[in-house]
């Protein structure tokens, strides 16, 4: 039976007998589904959920089915299925198409309507337009698509540009950035993910509204996230905005920093605060106190324990590596050293994020003239120093990092591979596809700190931190920001455990039957 603190009794209440819009401010563990749920169960009228991933929308739905909560009183979703829901009203033929303006930018290359100067940098001039649809360039009161000073401030903002591009070719960019954005939003019928948002706003299709509009994860919206959220509402309606500013770390995406003090200065919002966690023990919350000094831990909760472990002791108790275990990493390298590690060792786990191995496997296989791991690899080293002189000049730290990233993580599948007397490139695919995988459940989970979020576990295992976190190549001041954020992120995804993990040594000799690793030795 839930027995509200008195901060989850008092938004309860506000949400029941009040007016006023709500932001409320819920710390890592802070209980805020179950206190949604409850508020919505009581509210007036009908009540919308926003849910920022179809994974957790789906688990609210159920919730609510759990607790007799019908559709017609409250249902969930995500903004994008949201949105696409009510744009085929009016485009009931619409077709998804997650490369419509990669298209649309490649058929320009190929007729030379964007002319050689500017064809190697098309993947800015893609990544312009879907950060422009993100703000919401062209809907009424967002600003003018040919407006040149808008595109500028999202270049900057997202460090686009550095000087001497800036000086040479911004101008150009910009202009072809909007030439592509116009035919992307007149090919009505073909809708990308940013689209899915962006066009029911921009033609002002007609929304289904409710009394209610309750946005999850508030702290990771953007521009057409909030204009959807205002769209779904009755004139008189309500939004409840629920989030944490300190686990705002999607910023890369297109979210904005500082998205619910956005949202409580627009809607006119009363903020409410969550500060108590019912997830992390005592021990673990003092730590977190780190970055967030006013997150709180229950009276009731466990004093937990914080530790520092080699990963090679970490191996020799081998029982506590389990479904209720997960290892956290800033990047994806360490996770795959950690994973290889693990399975010589016959312990089950996989890495989350299926979309990252998809990533990894296209540049392993760009290259179809070659077959074999040492010309992958020579090729590889070749990418990786153009990347580099393609980057670093421009100071775009972050992208060199992504570079050496999936380099490193490369090199160390190419290496199982060769254990294994593997020398094709399918062997390399074949690991990314036995190693990376979505919604991991019941054992060992690798995860990036991003992909944790919204997760919790017994114990976390937290990989290479002193040499990870924050990350070198954050540069900007809202990067610096999202920075700190992880590590709290990390830290309070543990319910009992938290240690602090070194990576595992480095291989020295090839696994076979005659050759033992030096620890299976040492054992």
């Amino acid at each position: 039976m839930f027995v509200p603190s008195p901060q989850q009794a008092a938004f309860i209440d506000e949400a029941m007998t009040g007016v006023s819009s709500i932001v409320l401010i819920a710390v890592a563990g802070a209980g805020k589904t179950t206190t949604i749920l409850q508020a919505v169960g009581k509210m007036r009228g009908s009540t919308v959920i926003l849910a920022f991933g179809k994974k957790i929308a789906e688990e609210i739905k159920g919730k609510l089915n759990k607790m007799g909560i019908d559709w017609k009183k409250a249902e969930a979703s995500t903004c994008h299925a949201m949105g696409l829901r009510n744009y085929r009203k009016t485009y009931p033929n619409v077709r998804v198409d997650e490369e419509k303006v990669a298209r649309i930018t490649a058929s320009w290359v190929d007729c030379n309507r964007i002319d050689a100067t500017l064809s190697p940098h098309v993947a800015i001039i893609c990544q312009l337009v879907g950060l422009a649809k993100q703000s919401g360039l062209g809907i009424p009161g967002q600003g003018h698509i040919d407006d040149t000073s808008i595109w500028e401030d999202i270049a900057e903002h997202f460090d686009l540009f550095d000087e001497e591009a800036t000086q040479k070719k911004a101008d150009d960019l910009i202009e072809m950035a909007i030439e592509v954005l116009k035919e992307s939003n007149q090919n009505t019928d073909v809708v990308d993910f940013n689209d899915m948002i962006y066009l029911p706003l921009l033609y002002q299709i007609r929304f289904w509204q409710y009394d209610n509009v309750v946005i999850d994860e508030a702290q990771d919206t953007n521009t057409v996230r909030r204009l959807l959220a205002r769209a779904l509402m009755k004139p008189n309606g309500r939004l409840m905005a629920v989030g944490d500013p300190h686990q705002a770390v999607f910023g890369f995406t297109g979210a904005d920093n500082d998205s619910l003090d956005i949202i409580k200065q627009e809607f006119g919002c009363k903020e409410m605060p969550l500060t108590v966690t019912y997830r992390c023990p005592k021990t673990v919350v003092k730590f977190a106190q780190t970055w967030v000094s006013h997150i709180l831990a229950h009276p009731s909760s466990p004093e937990g324990t914080i530790s520092l472990e080699t990963f090679e002791q970490m191996i020799q108790t081998r029982d506590r590596l389990n479904g209720d275990a997960a290892i956290l990493c800033r990047n994806t390298r360490p996770l795959v050293t950690a994973a290889f590690a693990l399975i010589r060792e016959k312990i089950p786990c996989r890495i989350e994020g299926r979309d990252i191995g998809e990533a990894l496997k296209k540049l392993a296989t760009r290259w179809k003239s070659i077959k074999t791991i040492p010309a992958l690899e020579d090729k590889l080293e070749d990418w990786l120093e153009k990347e580099k002189e393609r980057w670093l000049p421009k100071k775009k730290m972050a992208k060199v990092q992504e570079a050496e990233d999936k380099f490193e993580t490369l090199k160390v599948i190419m290496d199982a591979c060769r254990e294994d007397k593997r020398n094709d490139i399918q062997a390399v695919v074949s690991y990314i596809d036995n190693i990376f995988s979505d919604n991991v459940q019941g054992i060992l989970t690798l995860s990036t700190i991003h992909r944790s979020k919204g997760r919790e576990w017994k114990r976390v295992f937290w990989l290479d931190r002193f040499n990870t976190c924050p990350s070198k190549y954050a540069t900007m001041p809202w990067e610096k920001e999202q920075e700190i954020n992880l590590q709290y992120v990390a830290a309070t995804r543990a319910m009992n455990e938290l240690i602090d993990l070194f990576p595992p040594l480095p291989k020295v000799q090839p696994v076979n039957d005659n050759n033992k690793q030096p620890a299976e030795k040492a054992a």
